[in-house]
């Protein structure tokens, strides 16, 4: 027990788990528009977050610029096309003390105090076997190169021939000086940029993989991800642009912000049944995924998780979704069909715009609201199965009303008469419930090209040619032949 205890203190001193954020009220002596936001900002760790509100648009033709006096007592930050810019404190040289914070923005100056202290994490920095490591008090783990005493961002630019191994094996435990060190985990950055990194072996000792830790791995095909991995940073495997195949570990629950983004060969994805949550951008860009098993426990998928995908060509939703957020499949041109599950209440803003083959959509009963143009670009010959008796809200461009909508047995007239819904050109009902599903021949579908079994007396097979068991609403090939499950 006292180990256990020992390991998690030495954890969070190496992640940095413990610091405080310190926000910055920042005031200017300028008349300001009442159009004009109040820039706001925060220290956090080693980074200043300066941002604004989202929605105001900034000019685009002016630049960042950072400053700090020769006394080091203040920094100047210019912020005139990005919404939100960050000041990573550490690699700008600025050491410890109070410092005024001037951001320009709108034309203004604007000034706020705020008191800064480093955050890097205690230990010895050494270089072993092409990889760079921090020792302490018994543990290690891989960190961001570090040349000549300065933490180096981006390799490419300032770096040793010796930062681009080919073949990298992390061990469970390395011996410096005497003194034996267990590898507990890869720190955010480790191997950014990491170019010509061709393969590497990570050790079942590791239980977190930190931010950025391969973005841009750019040769890397493949990863095996240790079992012992409890968690998994922001954008870790972002622009590995060879990476083909990969198997998140059980006990992973969020998949986070950018975790995969543009991996433009990732073609095949294991998620393990702990996954809740899909972050932002998590797959964004990833056009050579045809085929994604969402794990049932999975309520939340973020905006544009899967923006982009545009081989993906089937999908399985979860059980226990609750929430698609905006543009999270947007310009996914190749979903033929689409069953949003019971249980789940919204669906964003253009959630599925661009997924021009999308024949057929069955809404869940407890759908409460689906935003702008979310299955604006269906072919006017799909069909949507909404289950929901009570009409809920929709924007006057959330549908193709051109498409054939089929609800509830009686409830056509209040369909035709509620806001936006009246918009369909065609309503029809659905069979009065009975206990079995209503098969109907179903045209303007092409299914998968299908093998011998798919001759199979009574077997239900998908669009793609695998077997269902038929019972839920959509398309589906039943001896031989195109049926619809009403």
């Amino acid at each position: 027990m006292k180990k256990n205890h020992f390991l998690l203190f030495a954890l969070l001193l190496f992640a940095g788990a413990v610091h405080a954020r310190t926000d910055i009220t920042l005031v200017s002596d300028a008349s300001i528009p009442d159009t004009v936001s109040t820039p706001r900002a925060f220290l956090d760790n080693d980074i200043v977050y300066v941002g604004f509100d989202v929605n105001i648009k900034l000019p685009a033709t002016r630049k960042i610029v950072a400053i700090t006096t020769e006394n080091n007592d203040t920094l100047y930050l210019k912020d005139d096309y990005s919404n939100l810019h960050r000041i990573l404190m550490n690699y700008t040289g600025i050491p410890d003390g109070e410092y005024v914070l001037n951001v320009f923005y709108e034309g203004f100056w604007w000034k706020g105090d705020f008191f800064f202290k480093t955050h890097k994490p205690d230990g010895l920095s050494v270089y072993i076997d092409s990889t760079y490591y921090r020792l302490n008090n018994g543990i290690a783990v891989t960190e961001k190169p570090d040349i000549n005493g300065r933490t180096v961002t981006h390799r490419m630019h300032d770096c040793f021939e010796r930062d681009y191994p080919l073949h990298v094996i992390i061990p469970s435990e390395l011996t410096y000086e005497g003194e034996t060190y267990e590898v507990v985990g890869v720190e955010g950055g480790s191997f950014k940029y990491c170019r010509y990194l061709l393969s590497i072996k990570l050790p079942n000792t590791i239980t977190f993989i930190g931010d950025c830790a391969f973005k841009g791995c750019a040769n890397l095909p493949q990863i095996k991800i240790p079992e012992s991995v409890t968690d998994i940073g922001f954008a870790a495997f972002i622009e590995c642009d060879k990476l083909s195949y990969i198997v998140i570990p059980e006990s992973i629950k969020t998949l986070r912000n950018q975790m995969f983004m543009k991996c433009i060969n990732l073609s095949a994805v294991t998620l393990p049944n702990s996954l809740v949550t899909i972050e932002d951008h998590a797959f964004a860009g990833c056009t050579s995924l045809p085929y994604i098993d969402i794990p049932d426990n999975v309520t939340y998928i973020g905006a544009t998780a899967f923006n982009g995908c545009k081989t993906l060509m089937d999908l399985k939703l979860p059980a226990n979704l609750k929430t698609i957020e905006n543009n999270a499949f947007f310009n996914c041109p190749l979903l033929a069909s689409i069953a949003i599950p019971e249980g789940t209440t919204s669906v964003g803003a253009e959630a599925f715009f661009g997924c021009t083959g999308l024949v057929s959509v069955t809404l869940p009963e407890s759908m409460e609201k689906i935003g702008s143009k979310a299955f604006v670009d269906m072919p006017n010959s799909a069909h949507i199965y909404c289950n929901a008796k009570e009409p809920f809200t929709i924007s006057a461009n959330t549908f193709n009303y051109k498409c054939t909508l089929h609800v509830p047995y009686g409830c056509k007239e209040k369909y035709q008469k509620a806001v936006n819904w009246k918009n369909f050109t065609n309503i029809e009902e659905m069979e009065e419930e009975s206990g079995e599903p209503v098969y109907g021949d179903e045209t303007g579908v092409a299914p998968a090209v299908l093998g011998d079994d798919a001759a199979s007396d009574g077997q239900f097979f998908d669009l793609q040619g695998r077997p269902a068991n038929g019972t839920q609403k959509g398309l589906y090939i039943r001896n031989g032949k195109k049926v619809l499950v009403k």
